[in-house]
């Protein structure tokens, strides 16, 4: 190759690199695109300020959207329709085009082949509704991903990223807010159903009140419940909007809706009907998904809803209305009383424990009585009895079989559940307060254990002494011959040292006995069995429970003389082991199947080998 040809060549690649850097090459940073001012900047349009858009467009599948901010400084849509705006979709649009720097300015003399004459897409911002606005007219594109935009009452044009195309073509549904129902749940006063039952509540104070078929008290936390979830429902999509739907109800099963009710607060009020159900395809049967059809009438709209509204909103008289039975402060309770015919058993708060006093002073296990307290509390009805005030004497409530007694602190009256007959079922009992004359059903198993008084609220610590109170303790298993099952024996304490008396004489080993000890003071019962009440065993014999030939038999005697024996039975239906102390035979117990094992001991553990 001659010096020609190479130079040749050398210019060439020259001019290439040169057209590169100048028309293809774009700086390393965005200083260059940085340093280009933004719309915003240049008309002084800062998003916060901005109370007014409306978007045009020359393409008549789409429709002109004007969106702007309420007396609450709320975004709404006005135009096609009114409807609640997202807010952030409308900042996500306003920013969009904010936001966008102006890449070129250019005087031209006409602008027709820019796009201008018929825009593509008007922008109109107001900062003040009364105000004339700014109003941007946005043309063909041009190059390098750019769009030619002008100002309106300015003669000149410039250019910005062609995005603003996807940017500002909107539909209605991708601005509006999704919500079913755009309200404050707490600003609701008043609820009416129409379907699937006509009733009406109405908020007084914190509370709910039902006011019609019935005057009584609501189901405050329900409705509320209501209330929460509803506002936070969105429209899965939107069907058809404006005022003027009256066509499409039948299509939807809205001329007769399953469900129609409802909301009013101070200012307006808010009605949903709901029809059918979407029919869905096969693909999405698979999925068990489902849609309903719902009607905003307060605003014309039809939508489709997911179903779970129908769960949420489906509700009658019973749903709505206050179903509880007895209402006082737990917490504030001190005393209770149990009442069966002739025989009570009275609780007594002492600080942070419970005190029973009945045929004896025991103390309370705290847990039962925590649940006593809760239970009646919170008990609700099952059904309501009508015209109950009648009908006492048949339900059991002139004279109630039991009576569960409150003493709150600060209160003029105590709180009182009148406990009656079970009915046919035998699954539910007719109870009643001392403040009302409505005679309801519950469910019987909080009532079984207010039944069983004492058995069910004593303390379920079967031992109580200290481990330094033991001055004898003996074992006695029914079969020492079974492999495993250990070795009757006794012990007595001389000093601090325990001694093996039976069936060998010599020291015995500490840690054993002790373990022992440890195992009987952390001893705690299941649950008792029987009735205080009835003093019975429900017609269990020895030969049921296992005590007439006990497999463990274990007696602790203290320096104060007293003694207990606890004799451990058969096992129980539960898989747990009938348990009593002997001095106490008809107050039997169940013991957990697991703690048996750490019950027994052999002889060759309790010999203290160390000291031979």
């Amino acid at each position: 190759m001659n010096f020609r040809s190479t130079f040749i060549i050398i210019i060439i690649l020259v001019g290439i690199m040169a057209t590169y850097f100048l028309f293809f090459n774009e700086p390393a940073d965005d200083t260059l695109k940085n340093n280009k001012p933004r719309i915003s900047e240049t008309y002084d349009l800062p998003r916060e300020e901005i109370q007014k858009v409306r978007l045009a467009y020359a393409d008549n599948a789409y429709q002109t959207l004007t969106i702007a901010k309420n007396a609450n400084s709320m975004w709404q849509l006005t135009e096609p329709f009114e409807a609640h705006a997202d807010t952030a979709k409308v900042y996500e649009v306003l920013d969009d085009f904010l936001n966008k720097r102006i890449k070129q300015t250019l005087e031209v003399p006409e602008y027709e082949q820019y796009g201008l004459e018929q825009p593509t897409i008007k922008i109109e911002l107001w900062k003040d509704p009364k105000n004339v606005p700014k109003t941007f007219l946005i043309g063909k594109k041009g190059v390098n991903y750019s769009v030619y935009i002008k100002e309106q009452s300015e003669a000149h044009i410039f250019l910005i990223e062609s995005s603003v195309f996807d940017n500002l073509t909107k539909a209605p549904a991708d601005i509006r807010d999704k919500s079913v129902i755009k309200f404050n749940p707490n600003s609701i006063i008043d609820l009416q159903y129409q379907k699937p039952e006509e009733l009406s509540c109405t908020k007084d104070g914190d509370r709910w009140k039902m006011t019609y078929p019935l005057t009584v008290n609501a189901d405050t936390e329900e409705i509320e419940y209501i209330l929460s979830e509803l506002n936070s429902l969105q429209v899965s999509t939107f069907e058809a909007d404006g005022e003027n739907v009256t066509p499409l109800l039948e299509k939807y099963g809205l001329d007769k809706p399953r469900i129609q009710f409802t909301l009013k607060n101070k200012n307006k009020r808010y009605k949903l009907a709901i029809g059918a159900a979407v029919p869905t395809t096969s693909d999405q049967d698979n999925e068990n998904k489902q849609n309903v059809y719902v009607h905003a009438i307060h605003q014309g709209g039809i939508y489709t809803v997911s179903d779970d509204i129908v769960g949420l909103l489906n509700k009658t008289v019973f749903d709505l209305r206050d179903k509880r039975v007895l209402d006082f402060q737990r917490s504030d309770t001190v005393k209770f009383e149990i009442q069966k015919g002739n025989q009570k058993i009275v609780g007594i708060k002492l600080d942070d424990t419970w005190e029973l006093q009945g045929t004896e002073k025991v103390l309370a296990d705290t847990q039962s009585v925590s649940d006593l307290l809760f239970g009646v509390d919170s008990l609700e009805a099952v059904a309501f009895i009508t015209n109950s005030d009648k009908n006492r004497v048949f339900y059991g409530l002139e004279k109630p079989s039991i009576k569960v007694i409150f003493t709150v602190q600060g209160a003029t009256q105590t709180a009182e559940l009148h406990i009656g007959n079970y009915e046919e079922d035998n699954n539910t009992v007719y109870v009643k307060s001392n403040f009302s004359d409505q005679i309801t059903r519950v469910k019987r198993a909080l009532i079984d254990k207010i039944a069983k008084g004492e058995t069910w609220l004593r303390n379920r610590q079967i031992f109580k002494f200290n481990i330094d109170d033991a001055s004898r303790i003996s074992v006695k298993y029914s079969d020492d011959s079974k492999e495993n099952e250990g070795e009757s024996f006794t012990c007595q304490r001389l000093g601090t040292n325990w001694r093996l008396t039976f069936p060998v004489k010599e020291d015995a080993n500490n840690t054993e006995v002790n373990r022992l000890l440890y195992e009987l003071i952390d001893l705690r019962a299941e649950e008792f069995i029987g009735s205080s009440f009835t003093n019975n065993i429900n017609g269990l014999s020895d030969t049921i429970t296992g005590f007439n030939s006990p497999q463990i038999q274990i007696t602790v005697e203290l320096r104060t003389k007293k003694v207990y024996t606890l004799q451990i039975g058969s096992l129980e239906s539960s898989s747990n082991y009938y348990a009593r102390l002997k001095n106490q035979p008809n107050l039997i117990f169940l013991l957990n199947a697991e703690e048996i094992p750490k019950l027994r001991t052999k002889l060759e553990w309790l010999r203290d080998t160390e000291a031979k």
